[in-house]
């Protein structure tokens, strides 16, 4: 199978998309756990 260059962008653009929404994802689980953790520290240091 030959590989044309236009194709050879799609995959590529194909493959940054979906890293890009791992990272996303990634951060966005990142930030609820540190919210989560300062939450419950909060919460320990309180009482």
């Amino acid at each position: 199978m030959k590989m044309m260059p236009e194709q050879m962008t799609t995959l590529t653009e194909q493959r940054a998309q979906t890293k890009l929404k791992i990272d996303a994802g990634a951060i966005c689980f990142f930030l609820l756990g540190v919210f989560l953790i300062a939450f419950l520290l909060h919460h320990v240091f309180t009482i």
